[in-house]
């Protein structure tokens, strides 16, 4: 299988299309583009990596590559590794991980002067010149490129720094500043216990932040690189939890993914909060407690029709982009917007963080529960039910367009409205009266894989409408 590139980042199996060769090539890459971008010969550039085994094997590889003034995290969070950016003054950042793939796969998330993952204008730059080069011989690559006359004055200017304690200092402090001292008052009132399974991930950090708040802490599957469950948190990979829950008579247990930008929440009865109330929660909790109304939130276009529902509560406006974390930073930035997420990724994004971040996201939570003194299970009963249902289906790249083609001539001849958000190759999102949609998308992250979103106010509806999607989307593949 070839490399995954996109502007979500570079995904691979490692030792297979992701070798230690490419590793290298792809960072000098980067360093290569950060150069002719800042316009300065020495660049500064923090890197860090989530738990996974190749980590330390691409690490390396990258860092051979970069000629240049290195901070060197270790192992951390992607938002810890952000916010990084941004702290150390940095020109830019590479993530070394591959989010919710299995632990076989690995990848890079190349971050701009800001924090956030580089836009898609730049991050094509990125894979143009590593196309260019990927190919060539060592022993050219080495001569040509990397250790050539013109770079030779720039070896002696790599200078590694390493700061793994202090990073994760930084960021700990960084979450706890979210909350008001009233708001750590109410957590430690409230005298919560909690379970967080990492999974052998970077949220493990997750345990000494909500230490400092009072929070009872039952930590599941807490070492580093040991991976007792499947990386991507969801219905059946955290189905263990439940007994946990009720073992322990904990309130709920939160789920992380690899490099913790995702969390996900179970609780005692099994049931799994969709990412799209966790977004809903937060963001009705943001825009009330706001003094100036009439707010902008960002979500992409495959988030529930529930977080529409709680920004008009708020007479504030939602504004849709496509699907794609920078998207919704770049817009949340352009319409100063103080909360966004994909709720379709269970992702929720607090500015002036440039990411989404599960343990901002889990803290949140709490900071709701604390202030309610409510149950999770009860503040949700407050809201209307949305049922949230998805698929992939694999395809042939090659007839990609043809598909999205035929789905859109189907749906328009059907009578229904029909937003397309990133051209051809991005989503179609097919409104289906006041409070339904299906919405279809190939995925950016998964190799040959259509994503297709069903979302109404009744499970009939939304699996009458994802079945359909799902026929049809077979249909177009013929």
């Amino acid at each position: 299988m070839p490399l995954i590139e996109s502007f979500s980042g570079i995904r691979g199996i490692f030792d297979e299309s992701l070798t230690e060769q490419a590793a290298l090539r792809y960072a000098f890459s980067y360093h290569y583009f950060l150069k002719n971008k800042s316009k300065k010969n020495n660049v500064k550039i923090v890197i860090g990596t989530d738990t996974r085994p190749s980590r330390d094997i691409i690490k390396n590889a990258a860092i051979e590559a970069l000629n240049c003034e290195i901070i060197d995290l270790g192992i951390a969070p992607t938002p810890a590794i952000e916010l990084a950016v941004r702290h150390y003054n940095a020109d830019g950042g590479i993530i070394i991980t591959a989010s919710h793939n299995e632990p076989y796969w690995n990848g890079f998330k190349f971050l701009d002067n800001d924090g956030a993952i580089l836009r898609p204008k730049d991050i094509n730059k990125v894979i143009g010149f590593y196309n260019k080069i990927k190919n060539l011989k060592e022993k050219d690559f080495l001569k040509k490129y990397l250790y050539n006359e013109k770079n030779k004055n720039d070896i002696k200017l790599k200078k590694i720094i390493k700061k793994y304690i202090e990073v994760n200092e930084i960021y700990s402090d960084f979450i706890l500043n979210f909350l008001t001292k009233e708001d750590i008052q109410n957590i430690k009132n409230s005298k919560l216990k909690i379970i967080i399974d990492p999974n052998g991930g970077t949220a493990i950090i997750a345990r000494q932040i909500l230490e400092k708040l009072g929070v009872k802490v039952i930590g599941v599957n807490m070492q580093y690189g040991i991976f007792n469950r499947a990386i991507e948190p969801n219905i059946i990979s955290l189905i263990y939890l439940e007994s946990a829950i009720k073992e322990k008579n904990a309130a709920f247990a939160a789920a992380f993914d690899c490099d913790a930008d995702r969390v996900e929440i179970v609780l005692e009865n099994g049931r799994l909060i969709s990412g799209h109330y966790l977004l809903a929660l937060i963001i009705d909790d943001i825009l009330f407690n706001l003094k100036n109304k009439n707010s902008i939130v960002v979500v992409n276009d495959a988030t529930s029709n529930i977080v529409e529902y709680v920004t008009n509560k708020n007479n504030s406006k939602l504004k849709e982009v496509e699907v794609g974390e920078i998207n919704v930073v770049d817009e949340m930035e352009k319409s100063k917007s103080p909360v966004g997420g994909e709720g379709s990724s269970a992702g929720v994004i607090i500015r002036p963080s440039k990411c989404r971040d599960g343990i901002l996201t889990l803290i949140y939570i709490l900071k709701i529960i604390a202030k309610k003194r409510k149950t999770l299970q009860d503040i949700l009963k407050e809201y209307p039910q949305y049922y949230t249902l998805a698929a992939k289906i694999e395809f042939n790249p090659k007839n990609h367009d043809k598909i999205k083609r035929f789905l859109k001539k189907y749906y328009l001849r059907k009578g229904y409205k029909v937003r397309e958000n990133g051209g051809i190759k991005g989503s179609l999102k097919v409104l289906i009266g006041e409070d339904s949609f299906v919405w279809f998308r190939a995925s950016k992250t998964e190799a040959n894989v259509f994503r297709i979103i069903a979302d109404a106010t009744t499970t009939l509806e939304a699996q009458k409408l994802l079945d359909e999607g799902r026929q049809m989307l077979e249909k177009a593949k013929k």
